[in-house]
């Protein structure tokens, strides 16, 4: 029997990722294009935190590329290294990609599988229903945003609004797993950033709690722990007999 690796003789993998890449068992060939676009799909959710669907109606080449740079003129916040390590590198930026539906259906049906794309995956999640399919029909794209800021969305809109009925939103995957419809994503664009939010938090915290408060929560997690434990045993007379009759 031939392995995975066989099957290419022509590719040699110069490092250990595309080891892993050349080894893999998929349903479709390796290098065929479901496959390819499995794995793009895949990359799209995984290294994006906001993805809006939108249809688009007969645009032209001229729409397609005006489109296209009016969207790569929104700038992105850089991401510190440690995000960056977790999520997607911010350079990537906001991005239109015109999305096959019948492959991309298959693939929500899989998402939640480590390799979509892989053998036997597609018929194990067969009858899985996910929310976002019903979106897919007609022409659709998808435009990637690799940071959760819904100030974003507010410049995305204004783009859209220059395309009248040819571009509009029909729905959107916000980080992993909250799933809106256009009216819910119209109040969302509205919000403040995690970091404004956490902010205003610890502003509404040191005022009604006084420092101490915050200094408490932003106490790492196992000090804190033992912290609410001590006081906890002070404030049991159980535990104090206890520690009495062991002492004698």
């Amino acid at each position: 029997m031939s392995t995975p690796e066989s099957s290419y003789p022509n590719f040699v993998p110069a490092n250990e990722e595309q080891q892993t890449f050349i080894n893999r068992r998929t349903e479709k060939p390796l290098f065929s294009r479901k496959t390819y676009l499995m794995d793009l799909y895949k990359h799209l959710n995984d290294n994006n935190q906001i993805l809006l669907f939108v249809h688009h109606n007969n645009l032209s080449k001229a729409e397609n590329k005006q489109f296209r740079q009016e969207l790569a003129k929104i700038k992105v916040a850089k991401r510190t290294e440690n995000e960056a390590k977790l999520g997607s590198a911010s350079a990537s930026g906001v991005k239109l990609t015109i999305l096959n539906n019948s492959i991309y259906r298959t693939y929500l049906r899989c998402s939640h599988e480590e390799d979509p794309a892989g053998l036997g995956v597609s018929s194990r999640n067969k009858d899985v229903h996910h929310p976002l399919a019903p979106l897919f029909v007609g022409p659709t794209g998808c435009i990637s945003i690799p940071e959760c800021d819904p100030s974003l969305i507010q410049q995305i809109n204004k783009v859209l609004k220059k395309f009248s009925e040819k571009l509009f939103i029909m729905g959107a995957k916000v980080e992993k797993n909250t799933f809106m419809n256009p009216a819910e994503l119209d109040q969302f664009k509205n919000l403040p950033t995690k970091v404004g939010l956490q902010g205003q938090l610890l502003g509404l915290l040191t005022m009604v709690g006084g420092s101490g408060l915050v200094h408490t929560l932003e106490t790492p997690a196992h000090l804190l722990y033992l912290t609410m434990d001590t006081r906890a045993k002070d404030l049991d007379p159980n535990s104090k007999e206890a520690e009495s009759t062991e002492s004698s």
